[in-house]
């Protein structure tokens, strides 16, 4: 093997590597790193039946762990009574208990929850920039969630107003954690573009020192494709050691694959994107070469892109109209990423227009039915089938 070939080679697996975790950093963009994005997953994750009631069962043992409701019940009856309070409390918990799913179903609820996760991650966001002094948290204020499940379970009004601090906040991120997440922004937000040129970069080294461009081309889309796959094999790794790490916590190890699955959906989406590239990318050479199938393509396809070489510019519009407004994945429907998959496919289909009329020029009309008919498929005829005339 040459220096050359071996160059190439090391080139497509680095681009491999860069283009994988190119497709990691775009996804903490959208996903992890931006506010608005984040609280549309965390909508999706009150909306899921058995989240929903995973959390509505945390929240009631909140609410229920402290004295604030039998307190507030002791306060509504009479003095002789408050032997009853902490009876009261309990039965209030069972009526919570079957209720408190319901009510996090509720659309003042979910308002709640995204508020609640609106400003956690903007806290999220300003620690980790260093926007404000090390050493805090990040909390996710419950209180309103917990004030909106009293209020639809029967809790007396007043008891949220009387809980701990401690109790109606989560601790999402401790200070000792933040140097390793201002390590991750730091590298996804202002590296992401760094690693798509590099990737592209040594992608396109890879076949311009290349001796077939055009399967080297095709080897680029099948790189492409495995990055995605390698995405999607190591977010199903994470999963799996997100799940068993919360073994010890029946209530959150019972829902933590759906949590999962849901707060990296934005992920899939990046990887399916890196697939569907790399396929248009790898069928797009391969329509180009020496195949037996390929060949017949570009040979039935020969006169008509002589003849009706607008039609065909046409037909790829089409084409590629019909895959935006399908939009199978995101890139399909942002404007830069379709503006290069366009420029890219017309410059496609002139270089294999006139690579077909120039290795097909004495191809004529009708080429496609006499293919087809060569096949069989239409009415071949056989040896012994003899036409007698007179």
């Amino acid at each position: 093997m040459s220096a050359k070939r071996i160059l190439a080679t090391t080139l497509l697996v680095v681009g491999t590597m860069l283009w994988t975790a190119a497709v990691l950093g775009v996804w903490a963009q959208r996903q992890a790193l931006n506010t608005d994005n984040w609280v549309t997953t965390s909508s999706r994750l009150l909306e899921n039946k058995k989240i929903r009631t995973a959390l509505a069962v945390t929240l009631v043992d909140r609410l229920y762990d402290t004295d604030a409701v039998t307190q507030r019940l002791r306060d509504e009856l009479p003095p002789r009574l408050d032997p009853l309070a902490a009876p009261g409390a309990n039965a209030l918990r069972e009526v919570a208990l079957r209720n408190a799913p319901r009510v996090l179903g509720t659309a003042a609820a979910l308002k709640a929850w995204k508020a609640a996760n609106r400003g956690a991650h903007r806290a999220f966001l300003a620690l980790v920039d260093g926007r404000v002094a090390p050493g805090g948290t990040v909390q996710l204020n419950v209180k309103d969630l917990l004030g909106t499940l009293a209020a639809g379970t029967g809790v007396p009004q007043g008891a949220v107003d009387k809980l701990p601090a401690k109790v109606a906040t989560v601790t999402v991120l401790q200070s000792d954690q933040l140097k390793t997440a201002q390590d991750a922004v730091s590298l996804f937000r202002d590296s992401v573009w760094v690693l798509i040129v590099l990737a592209v970069a040594a992608l396109g080294g890879a076949i311009a020192l290349s001796g077939d461009r055009r399967h080297t081309i095709a080897t680029v889309g099948v790189c492409l494709m495995v990055a995605g796959i390698a995405v999607l094999a190591l977010r199903r790794a994470a999963g799996a050691a997100v799940v068993g790490a919360l073994a010890d916590a029946p209530n959150a190890h019972a829902v933590a694959g759906d949590i999962w699955n849901i707060s990296t959906s934005l992920l899939v989406d990046a990887a399916e994107g890196s697939l569907l590239f790399g396929l248009l990318v790898a069928s797009g050479a391969w329509l180009a070469g020496p195949g037996r199938v390929a060949t017949a393509a570009r040979r039935v396809s020969a006169p008509g892109l002589r003849v009706h070489a607008a039609v065909a510019r046409a037909g790829l519009a089409v084409a590629l109209l019909l895959l935006v407004w399908w939009g199978p994945v995101p890139w399909t429907g942002r404007v830069i990423p379709v503006f290069l998959v366009v420029v890219g496919a017309f410059v496609w289909l002139e270089w294999l227009r006139r690579r077909t009329l120039v290795e097909f020029e004495d191809v004529g009309p009708g080429e496609l039915g006499r293919t087809l008919r060569g096949t069989g498929w239409f009415g071949r005829q056989r040896p012994d089938d003899t036409v007698h005339v007179g």
